[in-house]
């Protein structure tokens, strides 16, 4: 499994009660990492493990000699200031922290769910208790400074959202798309001789009856490309051919494929556009649950947890390292029951409005990479900022990215006590 530095930071900071001097400039901060790694590892009970590898992954990963590792230890500390205030306890109250991944400690797998093709709806990165009663799920993200925008709540493959039957139609329309676009795509390279005729075998008749077979090229000649004609990075007349990597050059198919995704309105866009329109309803359910966890509560009470609690947090740590100075600043913590409070008064105050997503067109004006940026929004609110993106390959499902919008966080404030 990868290990994320920011969770045991945070964790070692729940663990060490860090006081303002001990990150009052870095030196300070350093010698506070050296004594919390020691502390993390005799203090068992306090902060488990899933199995010893985990652990040895994890406290590597407390370097003091890292400007990065400092950083995200500000931002654990910040964080962890901020979980303290949310579950309503003192500094000096022990807290057990449980770091979750690929296997849970034993004491925290009674709050595994499984659930909508996930086998971590409860995407809880760290679970924390001071009572062993009521346990707190922490969703944990990081950023350098409060200004800066809202860290990504998810990043997978697109199809990965689209989990069920009913979205059977959604996902063969969607892969029409993508067949369509970057088989004429490469038809189009073919007429700018980028990729020459001749080493398309049957060309003509893939054009006409078997577009599919541009897209996916499983019947290429492999002696020439390396890769399907769509992800190709060279071009015939290139002294090393198709195989050439310099994707810079102007007479490249990477070069042209990428100018090609970064036009505004161009077709493959627009396809994913009114596909997700076409099906709002049942694609912004889906989004709102999987990013947000908006049934994991009613997921929980489904499981026979007797006489514990659990809550879950989204919580983004505040903290950098420039030089001397240490700026550990306020953290976000935005509870699921504000989040469902949030949503219904949404509800309520657009009960004839249904969501929409709508090109973010200040976003995508500015960007010249193969992706588009779109929002979710209901009336007049944009709930979250949604980035579709190539990275690498153009033969798979495109990435999907999404982060909280600030006007959303804002009106949690004003409607939910955030």
């Amino acid at each position: 499994m990868a290990y994320e530095s920011s969770e045991i930071m945070f964790a070692a900071a729940l663990l060490c009660k860090p006081k303002p001097e001990d990150y009052a400039n870095t030196e300070n901060l350093k010698r506070f990492m050296i004594k919390a790694k020691k502390k993390v590892e005799t203090s068992p009970q306090l902060v488990q493990f899933g199995n010893k590898a985990i652990e040895n992954g994890f406290i590597s990963l407390m370097d003091e000699g890292s400007s990065k590792m400092l950083a995200d230890m500000a931002g654990g500390i910040s964080a962890a200031i901020a979980v303290r205030r949310y579950m309503g306890i003192n500094q000096s109250t022990n807290v057990v922290s449980y770091m979750t991944g690929n296997i849970w400690p034993k004491e925290v797998e009674k709050f595994k769910v499984s659930a909508f093709g996930f086998q971590d709806y409860n995407s809880a990165d760290v679970i924390v208790t001071a009572d062993k009663k009521t346990y707190y799920g922490i969703s944990l993200k990081k950023k350098r400074k409060s200004q800066d925008a809202s860290p990504t709540l998810i990043n997978k493959a697109f199809d990965s959202l689209l989990v069920g039957r009913e979205f059977d139609d959604t996902k063969k329309k969607l892969v029409e798309a993508r067949v369509n676009y970057f088989a004429d795509i490469v038809i189009e390279a073919v007429s700018k001789n980028i990729i020459l005729k001749k080493d398309i075998k049957n060309f003509d008749s893939l054009v006409i009856s078997n577009k599919k077979e541009l897209f996916e090229a499983k019947n290429r000649d492999r002696g020439q490309f390396d890769r399907s004609y769509i992800d190709t990075k060279g071009y015939g007349t290139a002294p090393d051919g198709y195989q050439s990597r310099n994707t810079n050059d102007s007479k490249s198919m990477r070069f042209f494929v990428n100018s090609k995704l970064a036009e505004r309105d161009n077709e493959l866009w627009k396809a994913f556009l009114k596909v997700l329109n076409d099906n709002v309803e049942l694609f912004s359910d889906s989004l709102l649950n999987i990013i947000l966890k908006v049934k994991l509560f009613e997921k929980m009470d489904s499981k026979d947890l007797g006489k514990f609690k659990f809550d879950f947090a989204l919580v983004t740590g505040v903290g950098n390292v420039r030089g001397d100075k240490v700026d550990v600043g306020r953290s976000e913590v935005i509870g699921l029951s504000t989040t469902l409070c949030g949503l219904t008064r949404l509800e309520e105050q657009n009960r004839n409005q249904g969501y929409r997503i709508i090109v973010d067109d200040v976003k995508s004006a500015s960007s010249k990479g193969a992706k588009v940026f779109l929002q979710l929004v209901r009336g007049s609110l944009t709930l979250l900022d949604l980035e579709i993106r190539y990275k690498g390959s153009f033969t798979p499902q495109p990435q999907f990215q999404a982060t909280l919008n600030k006007r959303f966080v804002e009106f949690l404030k004003r409607e939910c006590d955030l």
